[in-house]
């Protein structure tokens, strides 16, 4: 039964996580491959290895490798339902996990882990796993694939990005990313793609084994290695278009999903540009900095768990939906999710909104109040316009 061989897969994937997260954390202190706080951005206790995304990914490895040989062993007809991720795809997600990896020992310049997001995008486009939302509209001829490459680069480097930025505090990147996993497998298999279920098997069980030593106090970081690999096989999961028949839906059914990194994401861009920030600036106003601002780390990790299960499940429900009863009970989610961001702070509350305007519009006013009164007053040495005098000149 394909069953037995994702729970196989599931297992070997946490037991390999919880052998192989020690042992990362130990070559990675004799190394000195370790994170050291700062004060500033890096405000954990004490220095703390980084590089635990390798043991994620062995141990997602491992998982799909079981996984692999049990798929030998069953009839055809049993595992023809069990889908093995694409050669293309695997090698980008060890193409960015080896990126990632050279980061946290490096630090890389961002134009050079950009070009490398590019470039595994490609293999992920390769793959299979592209935007096809236009190409029923454009005809699928050369317009349209256009249209996808574009999409796909922005659906895959955006994520990668996203994940990395949520990656702040401890354990939430790795729940975030297993609880975004099962709720995309619940979508694809509602509609019957449960060999889409490999995937979320391994990486999951990988994730939950290395939370046993990531969540807080964390003894170890997943890093740049461990936070790219995860938005990148995320990001290629949720194209697999079997999310819902309808295209829309079937790209709007995992932003949804995966709605904490994506909200977090879109929030700091809008808020960088409204302030004046580079957008590649950091700073410590993410949503798991306010939580913690209001209580603890476990607590404000408790509550984002939370909070992606409830948009997980809305996916789910969605998939199950027609379109039109799908928009509505989107609609009616995102009243309840701007009502938790605005209740803790993350978002402006509805009276805070029509303040900021009637004082943006008052501020407007008074400027062209001035700028009038200015135009109106001659300058000081400049003859008044339309009228035309003699200067004197010194007498003699």
């Amino acid at each position: 039964m394909p069953v037995i061989a994702l729970a196989l897969g599931f297992l070997v994937s946490l037991v390999a996580a919880l052998a192989l997260v020690p042992v990362v954390r130990r070559i990675a202190a004799r190394a000195g491959w370790i994170d050291t706080p700062d004060g500033r951005r890096k405000v954990h206790a004490r220095a703390v290895p980084n590089v635990g995304g390798v043991a994620i990914v062995g141990a997602a490895c491992l998982g799909i490798g079981v996984m692999t040989v049990a798929r030998l062993e069953l009839p055809r007809s049993i595992s023809g339902a069990l889908t093995l991720p694409h050669p293309f795809v695997v090698l980008g997600a060890l193409g960015i996990a080896a990126v990632g990896f050279w980061d946290d020992l490096r630090e890389i310049t961002y134009r050079a882990k950009f070009a490398a997001q590019l470039a595994v995008t490609a293999l992920a486009f390769l793959g299979g796993a592209r935007v096809v939302v236009f190409d029923g509209p454009l005809g699928g001829g050369s317009l349209a694939l256009a249209v996808s490459v574009v999409l796909t680069v922005v659906w895959m480097v955006g994520m990668m990005n996203a994940v990395n930025l949520i990656d702040g505090m401890d354990g939430l990147a790795a729940g975030v990313v297993a609880i975004a996993f099962w709720g995309l497998a619940g979508a694809h298999a509602m509609r019957g793609d449960l060999g889409a279920l490999v995937l979320a098997a391994a990486v999951s069980g990988a994730l939950f084994g290395f939370l046993r030593y990531n969540f807080n106090p964390a003894s170890i970081f997943m890093g740049d290695s461990g936070s790219l690999f995860l938005g990148y096989v995320l990001a290629a999961y949720a194209l697999r278009g079997t999310s819902h028949p309808h295209p829309v839906l079937a790209l709007m059914i995992p932003a949804v999903i995966m709605g904490i990194p994506v909200l977090d994401t879109g929030v700091s861009i809008l808020r960088r540009r409204m302030t004046g920030k580079p957008l590649f600036s950091a700073d410590r106003d993410h949503i798991h900095h306010r939580l913690q601002a209001q209580m603890s780390t476990r607590q404000a990790a408790v509550t984002l768990y939370l909070f992606g299960t409830f948009l997980a499940l809305g996916g789910v429900v969605m998939s199950g939906q027609r379109w039109v009863p799908a928009l509505v009970t989107f609609a009616a989610g995102t009243g309840g999710v701007y009502a938790f961001l605005s209740y803790v702070h993350y978002l402006p509350s509805p009276v805070a909104i029509v303040r900021f305007a009637q004082h943006r519009r008052r501020l407007r006013q008074l400027v062209e109040e001035r700028t009038g009164e200015s135009a109106k007053a001659p300058r000081a040495g400049r003859i008044p316009h339309g009228r035309f005098e003699p200067v004197a000149g010194p007498e003699r």
